[in-house]
C-alpha cells in the first residue's frame, strides 16, 4: 500500500524545487521530508531526483509519475473544502418526516423558506400517516405531534400546540340537529382517524371538564382523508383548527359546540442525534425560529 501523504510530500518537493522550502510549508522538519521521499523511492523501487549539493531535479521517472499525480493535492483540498462548507453551511441533501393533516400549511411555508434562503439544500419530504422508523429510513429531522409519539431514544423539542375543534359540513347538518350539549356531539356520527375505536374525547369550559365517547361510524388512518370525509358530509371530526381555518370562514364547515375547548396538541421537532451536523443545527434553528414567531404572534 503507498503511503499517500508521501505522495503529497512529494508534490510539495516538486512544486517548490526544495526539500527545506517544503518542509517549512508543510511545518515538518527537512530529515522528515527527505526520509518521506526515500521511503517513496523504495516503494516505487526507482529513483524520483536526481540529487547534488546545489540542485534538485527530477528524473524521468519522476517527471511521469508527478504527471500522474499533481492533481492529487487539488483534489484533496477540494475534498477539504467540501467538508467544511458542509460543516458551516447547509447544503446537500436533508431527510425530513412529517405526519400529514396537522398544521400543513405552517409545513409547508417552513419549507419553503429552508429552500429560498439555502440554494444549496435538497430537501426529501417523507409525508407518512403513521409513524416511520426513523433509523431504517435514515431521517435525520421529524416533526410529530403528541407526546405518544416520542421516544426515548429521540431528542424532541416542542414547537408550537395545535389547537383543534369539532365540526361538521352544512350537508350533514341539514339532516341533523345542532347538538346543543356534549352528550347530542357524541350521539352523532363521528369520523375516526387515530385507529382506535371508542376513544374518548376530553373537553373543558372554564374550570368545567367532561369526558365524551364519541359514536364512531367511520374509521381512517389519516387526519388529511377525515378531512375530506368531513367536508363530504360523512359525519363529525376534531380537526387541527390552523387547517379548517379557511374552511370555517367560507362556510365548507361549521365548528360545533366551540364553547368547549379541547387539548392542545403539541407539535415536536425530533432529531436522534445529539452531535449534529452545521447544516442540521441551521435547519433546525430556523424552524424552531419560524414557530417561535407564531407563539408571539
Amino acid at each position: 500500500m503507498y503511503d499517500f501523504r508521501n505522495m503529497l510530500i512529494f508534490i510539495k518537493v516538486v512544486e517548490t524545487g526544495s526539500m527545506t522550502k517544503a518542509a517549512e510549508q508543510l511545518m515538518m522538519t527537512s530529515p522528515a521530508v527527505t526520509q518521506a521521499i526515500k521511503k517513496l523511492e523504495q516503494q516505487l523501487a526507482i529513483k524520483l531526483f536526481h540529487r547534488t549539493t546545489r540542485k534538485l531535479s527530477l528524473t524521468e521517472a519522476g517527471e511521469v509519475f508527478y504527471q500522474h499525480i499533481a492533481h492529487l493535492q487539488q483534489q484533496a483540498d477540494n475534498a477539504i473544502n467540501a467538508i467544511d462548507a458542509l460543516r458551516h453551511k447547509p447544503m446537500g441533501q436533508l431527510n425530513i418526516a412529517c405526519v400529514t393533516g396537522f398544521v400543513d400549511s405552517l409545513l409547508m411555508q417552513t419549507f419553503k423558506k429552508i429552500l429560498a434562503q439555502y440554494p444549496a439544500m435538497n430537501l426529501n419530504l417523507y409525508f407518512e400517516d403513521k409513524l416511520i422508523d426513523l433509523v431504517e429510513q435514515r431521517i435525520d429531522i421529524a416533526l410529530r405531534v403528541g407526546k405518544n409519539s416520542l421516544q426515548n431514544n429521540m431528542i424532541a423539542k416542542h414547537l408550537f400546540d395545535i389547537e383543534m375543534v369539532i365540526c361538521a359540513s352544512p350537508d350533514y347538518l341539514a339532516q341533523q340537529a345542532l347538538p346543543n350539549n356534549l352528550d347530542e356531539l357524541a350521539a352523532l356520527d363521528w369520523i375516526n382517524f387515530r385507529h382506535q375505536s371508542q376513544m374518548s374525547i376530553h373537553f373543558q369550559r372554564g374550570q368545567q371538564q367532561t369526558t365524551i365517547t364519541p359514536n364512531y361510524r367511520v374509521q381512517c388512518n389519516s387526519v388529511y382523508n377525515s378531512r375530506s370525509l368531513t367536508l363530504n358530509g360523512f359525519g363529525v371530526s376534531m380537526q387541527p383548527k390552523l387547517d379548517v381555518q379557511a374552511h370555517l370562514q367560507q362556510g365548507n364547515l361549521i365548528q360545533l359546540c366551540a364553547e368547549w375547548k379541547l387539548p392542545l396538541y403539541p407539535l415536536y421537532l425530533v432529531r436522534l442525534q445529539r452531535i449534529q451536523s452545521e447544516k442540521m443545527r441551521i435547519i433546525c434553528e430556523l424552524i424552531e425560529q419560524y414557530f417561535a414567531q407564531l407563539k408571539t404572534a
